[in-house]
């Protein structure tokens, strides 16, 4: 009979080294995610306005330096991040159908309150993105895109686009 309480006790004890060790896994768990949103907290409430309409037609299709097509009416924008969280983002540039100008033949510059923070020719962006940038929570961004021709267009030349913004939280999964 000795060996048999024997035996009971070591079952228990195996069994209630499981329970504590599984109660031990899931408060770890838990607990990592806790701290992990602790840390990362709060989300990203990214809204942005555009000071005209949705797309926009460069107001010059003529040759510009860069000098003179600064002098010209650039497209604007505003990003806000209502939220508490940094936000990474994304700034997209699409083509219109009613373009009949190449890309090749376009540069531009991207101005964030009044620095400039991207230029160069349209051509030789990476899959349409203008730029990539951070914005902190609670905190708000103008932005000022102008683009030019480098080269003589015909009286009926036209350069459409829109703009998309991709956001996502800083530390997230990536665009």
């Amino acid at each position: 009979m000795k060996k048999k309480n024997k035996g009971k006790k070591k079952v228990w004890k195996i069994i209630v080294v499981i329970i504590l060790m599984a109660i031990v896994g899931i408060l770890s768990y838990y607990g990592t995610f806790y701290l992990d949103k602790k840390k990362n907290g709060g989300e990203v409430k990214v809204t942005v306005t555009f000071d005209d309409t949705e797309s926009y037609v460069i107001p010059n299709t003529k040759k510009l330096d860069k000098e003179k097509a600064m002098e010209e009416w650039p497209y604007m924008m505003e990003v806000e991040n209502s939220g508490d969280a940094k936000g990474l983002y994304q700034i997209i540039i699409t083509d219109m159908e009613s373009s009949n100008i190449t890309r090749d033949k376009l540069d531009y510059v991207l101005m964030e309150d009044e620095k400039e923070i991207a230029s160069g020719n349209l051509d030789k962006l990476n899959k349409n993105v203008l730029f990539e940038g951070s914005i902190e929570g609670k905190t708000t961004k103008k932005y000022k895109l102008y683009i030019w021709s480098t080269e003589e267009n015909t009286e009926d030349a036209v350069y459409e686009y829109k703009l998309e913004f991709n956001t996502i939280k800083a530390g997230g999964p990536g665009f």
